[in-house]
């Protein structure tokens, strides 16, 4: 049985992953309120989208979870670099490397299969906040195979399997003190913006020594950014109500919104490139529209369900093969 709250918070974040996309197309990194806002969503939507990830995930079937996101994965992954060298005669990314907004897969295919240890490693929890605050210590291109979003991450997908569920129930049971969660979502945010971090932290995919720092340093932030990242997630979820909404809609249907938005946010950076940025507010009103027209077009129904019924026809047709090809 679907949970709303958690629908709601789904929803109301999908919309904030496509604004965040379209507020750095109209460059707001480079503008210091644009960039204060930016700084503000990207502390918490994606933590939070992984923690609800970890709430709903599924210790059964997982050969066939698995094997849909590997299709959705290659098959969005084929359309975007294909779309990429028509447009710009370039070859964007590396071969193991998924295309800008879809990591996001790639990482919940190796969560997905870490799934049978986490309840059974001790302290799996602890261990994976170690991690995470030493992942930057990872020498590698962090973008390859999505390793350093899947560590950095990783606290927050395995929190949501071990103690999502409870979590959720509680923040339910105390709907009355929202208010005080909004005060302290607030204060987390007048914390982060004057600390003036780059863009690069809150990606989660750069390595202490690309950022110019060392181990210990930059293990010590990632330690305080990780909690102020959780506790502006709570605050967050604990403002979201229960009550079934048309954002529980747009909740329920956020895949599709995930993998088909960047195509829009993509022909809009296009548009911007040869056209010049909207100034100011005005490319926040911009960045505003654009998001919600294109959240609530994907978001629809149909959408959803083609990619999952295309991936599932897909994955169970290889099923089949394997079986009359093997021993």
């Amino acid at each position: 049985m679907r949970n709303p709250l958690i629908d709601n918070a789904k929803g109301v974040l999908i919309f904030l992953v496509v604004l965040g996309h379209y507020l750095e197309a109209v460059g707001g990194w480079d503008n210091p309120y644009l960039g204060a806002i930016l700084s503000i969503i990207y502390l918490f939507h994606m933590p939070a989208f992984v923690f609800l990830t970890g709430v709903t995930a599924k210790k059964d079937r997982l050969g066939e979870r698995i094997a849909n996101l590997a299709i959705i994965l290659v098959v969005f992954q084929f359309a975007y670099v294909v779309l990429e060298v028509i447009s710009d005669g370039e070859w964007p990314v590396g071969l193991f490397q998924p295309f800008w907004i879809l990591w996001f897969l790639l990482s919940l295919i190796w969560w997905t299969l870490l799934l049978p240890l986490i309840a059974r490693v001790p302290y799996a929890f602890a261990i994976s906040i170690m991690i995470a605050a030493v992942a930057g210590l990872y020498p590698w291109d962090g973008y390859q195979l999505s390793v350093m979003r899947t560590l950095t991450f990783l606290p927050f997908f395995v929190g949501g399997v071990l103690h999502g569920s409870r979590i959720i129930a509680a923040l339910q049971a105390y709907a009355q003190w929202r208010f005080l969660a909004a005060l302290i979502f607030v204060a987390t945010a007048v914390v982060v913006i004057p600390w003036g971090l780059e863009k690069e932290w809150f990606y989660r995919s750069t390595s202490y020594t690309d950022l110019g720092i060392d181990g210990l340093t930059g293990s010590l932030i990632s330690a305080a950014l990780l909690l102020l990242t959780t506790t502006s997630m709570f605050a967050f979820l604990a403002c979201m109500t229960s009550k079934p909404s048309y954002v529980s809609v747009v909740g329920q249907n956020s895949l599709a919104v995930f993998v088909f938005h960047g195509f829009a946010v993509g022909i809009v950076r296009k548009v911007i490139a040869l056209n010049g940025l909207p100034a100011g507010p005005w490319g926040l009103a911009f960045a505003i529209v654009a998001a919600v027209i294109t959240t609530l077009v994907f978001a629809k129904p149909v959408f959803n369900a083609k990619i999952r019924a295309f991936s599932m026809s897909v994955s169970r047709r290889f099923v089949k093969v394997v079986r009359r090809t093997g021993p």
